[in-house]
């Protein structure tokens, strides 16, 4: 099993703190940039991290480890 918690982070390039790799891509980045290069390389895998873990689905779609439940409470009327 594979447990991967919310990570909450913000990235911005010092010299360039308009570029938003979502939105300007490969192409937006101004003179080859190592940070702003980063940043978009983070949010390339981010997206292909949030892809496969899609592709691969959640335990119910997948069959997974979770037997049905049952029903073991007696009817007190009966």
């Amino acid at each position: 099993m594979l447990k991967i918690g919310s990570v909450r982070w913000k990235g911005r390039c010092s010299r360039h703190s308009g570029y938003y790799p979502e939105l300007d891509g490969r192409a937006g980045i101004k003179g080859g940039c190592r940070r702003c290069e980063m940043l978009f390389e983070i949010w390339d895998h981010h997206q292909n991290m949030v892809r496969l873990m899609r592709e691969f689905g959640l335990p119910k779609e997948t069959g997974g480890d979770l037997a049905p439940v049952e029903e073991r409470q007696l009817s007190l009327l009966d």
